[in-house]
């Protein structure tokens, strides 16, 4: 991985719940996840908006909080989260994270970790 990434701005479908001022692309948090975690590790974001963050950490199998005080923005969460329960939609979403294809090329050779089952305590 380089220290310069070129990757597209957010596209139209990522806002198809409304629209957040400071929404970042899918990708971006995306990328910023797979180098930074493993599946089933938790993603807190206190500051969550239109919750791209959570989006990502669901498509990429990760646990997620996600924390903001606006209530508009969180109801855009809300249906943006909604939303991922349909498997179509969940599918074009995880399709659409460039790098998953890098990952899932070089993960199936390795042998996957157990993934513990335990849960926040509150």
């Amino acid at each position: 991985m380089t220290d310069v990434w070129h990757l597209p701005a957010i596209a139209r479908w990522e806002k198809s719940c409304g629209k957040h001022p400071t929404q970042k692309p899918l990708n971006l948090l995306s990328r910023i996840i797979l180098a930074s975690t493993r599946p089933g590790d938790w993603i807190l974001d206190p500051f969550t908006g239109s919750s791209t963050t959570g989006i990502a950490a669901n498509l990429l199998g990760r646990r997620f909080l996600g924390i903001d005080k606006e209530v508009d923005f969180m109801n855009i969460s809300k249906d943006r989260r909604q939303e991922l329960s349909n498997p179509d939609i969940f599918s074009t979403y995880r399709s659409k994270i460039k790098d998953l294809a890098i990952v899932d090329k070089y993960s199936n050779d390795a042998v996957e970790e157990e993934i513990p089952s335990w849960d926040l305590p509150f």
